[in-house]
């Protein structure tokens, strides 16, 4: 079972690494390849975000008809070609186009990754490999930036070829992860019986609880260097360590979700909410960079937190066959979360004609503040983790 849980931790590493190992050397492409349009230079961050989602949904139609466990090579050999063939491109439209192939492989890996987990382990451990596949998620992005960053020191294609590792990630799956028939299907059936009442709403519940986590959560990612650039806290460096900050709780945070899901019960969303509007609201009214650290440290806290939560959640309220639909419309939250979050904080600036540094912090408090008091005051707005995870295996 080790070599199992390896060969799924492994694909589940390489999935934010696929945008985050190049960010650090955009500006070293854009000087190389400076008659193109900057827009299309941009696009090699966001182009693979674009992928993802049409790929998730196709992923689970043919993981219906077709083993995971091949569709997961097929997605690892395209990351592989994707990802390194990048670094050899001699213009920005074939980088692109490696970047296209890379983000269909992130499509077709994403879903499966915590697809697998659902077909492999039950009860309290799959919540556990749940929080250990977010906590790769973040080592793999945090990993990825620090060494391509490195690599680019020497010339920005030595960045691409941090993708290499999905090689080992290959091997792991082609030599020990077994075919989907090999399962434990007596217990699989068991646990199917389990979910026989279990609904459709409880998949669109989870999709609109993802879609405002990721509108509160992405006012840092986006405005974070603007901020400290606009107060005079730092350097685009201190942004970098915050980020890091931010990667490194969230990690940890991902590898003892179990233990805290399990101590917290019903007040998990509660709880994580809770550590956003307390950091939020620091962001909005603090200029000390130490608090401003804390804040950090807090909302990569209720990160930490909240996607395993909502992956374990997800994959307990669909059969085993609706498995990666399902998680391709959490992939779809998610990214439509992401465009959305700054598009909010701006339209406000347009309407008003008030521009605030710190608004969109403004905008994230406020909006957790009113979930907050949905999850105190409200039935329908409660998101814990599923009743398995209280049961005898505890």
């Amino acid at each position: 079972m080790i070599k199992i849980k390896a060969s799924i931790l492994s694909m589940a590493l390489l999935i934010i690494m696929a945008g985050a190992a190049v960010s650090p050397v955009l500006a070293d492409i854009n000087l190389h390849f400076a008659e193109a349009n900057p827009q299309l230079v941009r696009m090699v961050i966001t182009l693979p975000a674009l992928m993802i989602v049409p790929f998730s949904f196709l992923t689970g139609f043919l993981a219906k008809n077709y083993s995971k466990k091949y569709l997961a090579l097929i997605g690892l050999a395209g990351y592989l070609i994707g990802g390194l063939g990048g670094g050899l491109a001699d213009s920005i439209i074939i980088i692109l186009l490696f970047r296209a192939l890379l983000g269909a492989s992130v499509g077709i890996l994403s879903p499966l990754s915590n697809s697998l987990i659902a077909d492999y382990f039950f009860d309290a451990e799959r919540t556990k490999m749940m929080g250990y596949s977010a906590a790769a998620n973040n080592l793999g992005g945090g990993l990825a930036t620090v060494t391509a960053g490195l690599l680019a020191t020497y010339h920005w294609r030595y960045a691409f070829s941090i993708y290499g590792i999905a090689f080992i990630s290959l091997l792991l799956v082609l030599f020990f992860l077994p075919r989907q028939s090999e399962r434990n299907e007596a217990l699989a059936e068991e646990y199917e019986m389990a979910l026989a009442t279990k609904t459709k709403k409880g998949l669109l519940k989870w999709a609109l609880f993802t879609f405002l986590m990721i509108i509160i959560f992405f006012s840092i990612p986006t405005h974070l260097d603007f901020f400290i650039f606009a107060e005079e806290l730092g350097t685009s460096a201190t942004t970098g360590w915050l980020m890091g900050l931010l990667t490194a709780i969230s990690f940890i945070t991902g590898i003892y979700f179990q233990r805290m899901a399990a101590l917290l019960r019903d007040k998990t969303a509660l709880v994580a909410f809770l550590l956003f509007l307390l950091g939020f609201s620091i962001l909005s009214f603090s200029s000390n960079l130490i608090f401003i650290g804390a804040a950090i440290f807090l909302t990569g806290l209720s990160m930490g937190i909240l996607i395993p939560l909502i992956m374990d959640s997800v994959t307990k309220e669909v059969r085993a066959k609706d498995t990666i639909f399902a998680l391709a419309v959490i992939n779809f939250s998610l990214y439509l979360g992401q465009f959305i979050s700054p598009l909010i904080p701006g339209s406000i600036e347009i309407i008003t004609g008030v521009s605030l540094i710190r608004l969109p912090f403004y905008v994230s408090a406020l909006i957790t503040l009113f979930s907050v008091i949905a999850m105190l005051f409200s039935k329908k707005a409660t998101f814990a983790p599923s009743s398995y995870l209280y049961g005898k295996d505890q």
